[in-house]
Formats: C-alpha cells, structure tokens, sequence
C-alpha cells in the first residue's frame, strides 16, 4: 500500500502530526533574536534552502507586487549568507519575485533596500518549510527537496519529523523519494507522476533503471500503472512476508549474500522483497538439513527436503508409496500425564498463556507418540520427507521409492504393501 493515493497536485499529509508548542517556541525565538537589517534588492537571490520548486502563479505575483508599491514591504523576509555580497531567501520568495517584477517595470528605484532578519543555515531551512507548510499543503516535490536539505545537513528522519510536524516514517519515504532520477523528479514536479508511481520506481535503487523500467511500462501502458512498474522492478522476487522467507530468517538470508529491497511505501514495518532464487535454495538446504537430523535420530533408510508435501496423486503417486500412518503409541506415563494435562485445560473457560503452555505439552506428548508408533521394522528402505505445507514443517515418515518396490506382475497388481507394527510370533517362524 502507498502513502497516498491522490494525485501529486493533491498531496495528503501522512502520519502528519501538530508541530508543538515547544517547537514553535524555538523557532519564534530564534527570529525574534535576529537583528532586523536592510540590504539592496540586488544583493538578495532565492536561496538554495528556500523548498518552494513550484513557480508562483502570475496573477499571485502580480497582485502582491501591486500591494507593495502601495503599501511597501509590510513583513521582512528571512535571509542566510550564501556568498560574499549576497543573501539568499529562505522564506519569502513570494515576496521576493514581487519587488524584482517592480524592479524590472521601473517601479521601484535600483537601489531600492528590503528589509530582512539574517538566521543560520538551519533555522533558514526550517523556516522555509514551515512558512510553505503553513500557507499551502507543499507540494511532494517540496517536501522530498526540503527534507534532503535537512537531512544534508546532518538530521535525523526523526528530527525532520519532530521540527516539522510529520511522522518520522513519513520524512524516511519522502527522503527514498530524493532517489529518484533527475528526470523523472522533474516529471513530479511537474505533475506528470503521480506519488504512487514514484513510490513504485523507488522500489530500485538504481536511478537510470527506473528510467528504463518508467519507460519501458510505458510503451504498453501509457500511464504506466504504479501496479506493473512495482512487478516490472519485483518479478524475480518474493515478499519478505511470504512463509518461506520466515522460514529462513532474514539474518540467514543477508548471510548468505541477499538483499532485501525494503518497502518503505508499505503501511507495515518491515515488508520489503527478497531474491526467490536464493530463497528456494536456501528453504530446501534447511528442509534438507532437518530431514537428515530426523533420519540419523529415528534410523529411516533415506531422507529428502523438498518444497511440497508428497500427495497420493499426480507426478507424486508415479514416484512414491505413502503407507497409512500408525496409530500413535503411548507409554504408561504418557498417557497418565495427557489425561492430567486435558483435565487441566478443560479447566479454563477462555484461552491464556496457561492454555497456551499446556496445549504446547499436550502437543509434544502426542507428537512422541506417533513417531514411536513407527517400529524398526518399518524403516528398512523406507525414508522421511520434510517439506513446507502452510506454514508449518511438514514430516512425512515411512515413504517408499517405486523404483524400489517390486515389479508389478499379474500376481501382486493387486496386493498393497503392508506396514504394521505388529511383530512376527514365535509360531510363525
């Protein structure tokens, strides 16, 4: 899921939150301590930190310029040093464009002096986002220029957040939004992507690949669907979710050389996509593993992992044998501490952390049991699958290779292969 799903002309604050009273404190202080100072018009350009990308509309500009020359200037605008003999706009730019369109139709004088309060290269940044903030919801294009700024100069996700009233989740997907290619920055900027199909493209990391990939949608598709440019980036992988990839564990996972492509995008902590390839090898080295540890602890002949349960049908029935199971064989004492363990659970009328404990006893109780039920004269060329059914490690004991069973004659076509635990009498030879 995306962090928005409006247009980019249309953005929504996400896990947007209220600057606080101690914030806004901070930054009133910080300006009020600023000494008011008058500077040439020409001497002032629009400052690298100032976020506004967007331009201002002619007539906006026009009616304050108009306002000014009746008027004057009646709130100063808030500079930073830039370079020797100039002073660039952090907040005020509106007002800036204003007296260079005066200054060009001869409306005020060249050397026509404004009236500023000079602050630090982090105030000036901040304040720009909070004037732009306050007057009209910043555009995405903004929002990623602002924050990069910050976080250039040494801010945290959570400190953007924190000055400007966002969630630090927020400020971390727009700052994966300062990825983007140059290009297709531009594109959002000038409302030809939308925010979701940014979000897709940052999906990869590598600027000129999501220019191809951007591309290469939309050749079939020319709006190029947030949807098919997140498959286009992801399609050779699986979702960090998946069980498979549980399974594993991602610190196995990025062991073993892989990387997880986060998702940031994602209203969940932590969903991302990882390599399927290395996946399925590294589930079936596991399954086989386990497999083995069974075998050597229970004495089957042979054992296998593989990544499906065996089923008494299709390509399964032409290679393997699967006996009825046993029915499980308790000890004395295990059927003894059973019955007390069922007694004490039916003692509880909802479910708890105590249930929970018992039904886990109850659990490895009954599990013993059925491996027991297996006899030694069952294994003797017969092996143990281990494979992934849902979400749980899936045993099947007993399983039989065709090509070791007896050839199929007129005779035994229709015998079944007896498994039973019952041993041999003594009358029986």
């Amino acid at each position: 899921m995306s962090v928005t799903d409006v247009k980019a002309k249309a953005p929504q604050k996400a896990s947007s939150k209220k600057i606080t009273k101690a914030q806004e404190d901070a930054l009133k202080a910080a300006l009020e301590a600023a000494v008011v100072e008058y500077v040439p018009l020409s001497s002032l350009v629009k400052s690298p930190l100032n976020v506004r990308t967007i331009p201002y509309s002619l007539d906006s500009v026009r009616g304050l310029a108009d306002s000014i020359a009746a008027l004057g200037l009646l709130q100063n605008l808030i500079v930073h040093t830039v370079a020797e003999g100039q002073s660039g706009v952090a907040a005020g730019g509106r007002r800036l464009t204003a007296l260079h369109l005066l200054a060009q139709e001869g409306r005020v004088p060249a050397d026509y002096v404004v009236m500023v309060k000079r602050v630090s290269d982090d105030i000036a940044a901040l304040a720009s986002i909070a004037e732009n903030e306050q007057r009209a919801a910043m555009h995405p294009a903004e929002q990623i220029a602002g924050f990069r700024t910050l976080a250039e100069q040494g801010k945290t996700p959570a400190q953007i957040g924190d000055a400007l009233g966002f969630g630090s989740r927020h400020v971390q997907r727009m700052l994966k939004l300062a990825n983007l290619a140059p290009s297709l920055m531009e594109k959002l900027a000038q409302d030809e992507l939308t925010v979701d199909q940014c979000q897709a493209l940052c999906l990869e990391d590598d600027p000129t690949r999501q220019v191809e990939v951007f591309e290469s949608v939309k050749t079939s598709w020319s709006n190029a669907p947030a949807h098919l440019i997140k498959r286009a980036i992801t399609d050779t992988e699986m979702c960090t979710d998946s069980a498979k990839f549980r399974f594993i564990g991602r610190e196995v996972y990025e062991a073993a050389g892989g990387y997880v492509r986060e998702d940031l995008f994602s209203q969940d902590e932590g969903d991302g996509t990882a390599d399927s390839v290395l996946v399925e090898r590294l589930v079936q080295e596991k399954l086989a593993r386990i497999a083995q540890d069974i075998q050597q602890q229970e004495g089957w002949t042979w054992s296998r992992g593989r990544a499906a349960r065996i089923w008494h049908h299709g390509d399964d029935a032409n290679e393997f044998v699967l006996p009825d199971e046993p029915e499980p064989v308790y000890t004395p004492e295990q059927q003894q501490r059973l019955d007390e363990l069922r007694e004490q659970w039916d003692g509880y009328n909802a479910r708890c952390d105590e249930t929970d404990a018992l039904e886990a006893e109850i659990d490895a109780i009954e599990q013993a049991a059925e491996v027991s039920a297996w006899t030694d004269d069952m294994k003797p060329g017969a092996g143990v699958v281990v494979s992934l059914y849902g979400w749980q490690v899936y045993v099947q004991r007993g399983v039989r290779l065709k090509t070791d069973m007896p050839e199929e004659t007129d005779e035994n076509r229709s015998v079944t292969m007896p498994f039973t635990s019952r041993q041999a009498d003594a009358a029986e030879g």
